[in-house]
């Protein structure tokens, strides 16, 4: 069933950072300063000019700072300055390609500028052009070795170039020049998740948190990590306090739910996935798990009206229907049960567990040509699945198909020797055969593996009351 610790939502990035996903960079993290970079001459006031420019720019009235960055352009069309407003703007404006041609025309007249040239590689970054980006960071620290932003930035880039390792030299670099860059320490503790770091990844965190105790995001990915860990409780106490920052943040109740679950507290998972249903109404995982829940507590009409929410939300998710297809089937419902494992093959035919469940339908309500061909499909996708091969060879057996039974049965005691139940299967094929011989050969190997039953009856004598045994069993 549900694995809760891969229905996680990804770890959140910082807020202070800005961006939409972890780890992104942002032109709000190396801003101009807004101290002039060349020599004006004319009438009009380039002080205030820039003044008004950094007003609207500072309340995000982008376009009216873009207006008088041009009037700015218009009368000093050598300013370095207005260039480097001008790219900044426009890259706010999500104008990227723009924001890169006048970062270039700011460059021409400041070539080793490191703000110009950082602000330069995070909308290159942005752009999705990491190794340009990467390139442009490393000609800033040729300039200034120790430029903690030129770093912090690198080390984003290498994040979204998945290379986590260099992402943590950087980061760890940052913290040497500055052990107070809290951010450095956030996506430290990112990456070392990614590596399956996970104390690092916890001790990184951990310091962030001592620099910045209210950022609700450091504590929801604590919860990640420790959820991961298997400290499930510990999990919940985080979330929580993720919670007590930002009670609307949604995922923190859905993970709490997960690791509440994971610890077997079926219960308190209900009331956090409820929670998260209230502030995300379409979300279609918290009913899942709500309804998987249910279906753990044996509580089948209540998981079923779960599953159903969840499925008229994703009508694609494959899981909803397997466990709904399996509520129906605890419940007897065995129609509705292969209806529903066949709507789940419709998404995903290659998981060997959903095609093992349609075969135990399919021998319920007797149709057992059709859990044959089921149960051959289960042993192509998980070979070694001997439950399935002992099934499989039981259909068999009631289907008269006692050779290929035998074969079955023989898979399964290749892979577990001591277990008696397929002697006695195959004792119980080679009497209805007719092969005396061969049946009490299989009695004397389960006898062997459990000699108490040696005792129930006197083969020697009674023939047929050694085949009803078998066929009682």
């Amino acid at each position: 069933m549900i694995n809760y610790d891969d229905l996680d939502y990804q770890n959140e990035p910082d807020d202070s950072l800005g961006g939409d996903n972890p780890g992104q960079n942002t032109n709000e993290n190396v801003r101009g300063s807004g101290s002039s970079r060349g020599e004006f001459n004319g009438s009009i006031d380039s002080d205030s000019l820039e003044e008004i420019i950094n007003y609207y720019y500072e309340n995000g009235e982008m376009d009216n700072a873009q207006k008088y960055v041009d009037m700015l352009l218009e009368y000093y069309p050598y300013s370095t300055e207005a260039y480097y407003k001008k790219a900044l703007i426009l890259d706010n404006l999500g104008k990227f390609e723009d924001s890169i041609r006048y970062f270039d025309k700011a460059l021409l007249l400041n070539p080793t500028d490191p703000e110009i040239l950082i602000n330069k590689g995070i909308t290159l970054d942005n752009l999705g052009k990491h190794d340009l980006a990467s390139q442009v960071y490393s000609d800033v620290l040729k300039i200034e070795p120790d430029n903690s932003e030129a770093l912090f930035n690198l080390g984003i880039t290498f994040e979204r170039l998945e290379k986590f390792s260099e992402a943590v030299n950087c980061f760890n670099r940052v913290i040497e020049i500055n052990p107070h860059f809290k951010d450095a320490y956030y996506e430290l503790g990112y990456c070392y998740d990614f590596l399956d770091m996970l104390e690092m990844s916890l001790k990184a965190y951990d310091k962030h948190i001592e620099l910045s105790p209210t950022n609700f995001n450091a504590w929801y990915n604590i919860g990640i990590v420790l959820n991961r860990a298997g400290k499930y409780l510990k999990a919940v106490e985080s979330y929580e306090l993720c919670l007590a920052l930002n009670e609307k943040f949604s995922p923190a109740w859905y993970n709490c739910g997960n690791a509440y679950a994971a610890a077997g507290r079926l219960h308190k998972a209900i009331e956090c996935y409820e929670k998260s249903v209230e502030l995300k109404k379409d979300d279609a995982y918290s009913y899942h798990n709500i309804a998987n829940a249910y279906e753990e507590l044996d509580e089948y009409d209540n998981a079923v009206s779960y599953y159903n929410k969840a499925i008229t939300l994703d009508t694609n998710n494959f899981d909803s229907y397997f466990g709904r297809g399996n509520c129906y089937f605890s419940l007897g419902k065995y129609q509705e049960a292969l209806r529903d494992y066949k709507s789940s093959l419709v998404f995903c035919r290659d998981y060997s567990e959903i095609w093992y469940s349609k075969a135990e339908t399919e021998v319920a309500l007797g149709s057992f040509d059709e859990a044959i061909k089921s149960y051959e499909i289960v042993l192509k996708l998980d070979p070694s699945n001997y439950d399935a091969w002992f099934d499989y060879a039981y259909v068999l057996f009631d289907s008269k198909k006692y050779d290929e039974a035998i074969e079955a049965f023989n898979k399964v005691i290749e892979h577990s020797p001591g277990w008696v139940e397929p002697y006695y299967e195959k004792a119980k094929i080679f009497f209805v055969q007719g092969k005396l011989e061969n049946g009490l050969v299989m009695l004397e190997k389960a006898f062997e593996l459990k000699p108490e039953d040696r005792f129930i009856f006197d083969f020697s004598k009674d023939y047929k009351k050694v085949l009803n045994f078998l066929l009682s069993r």
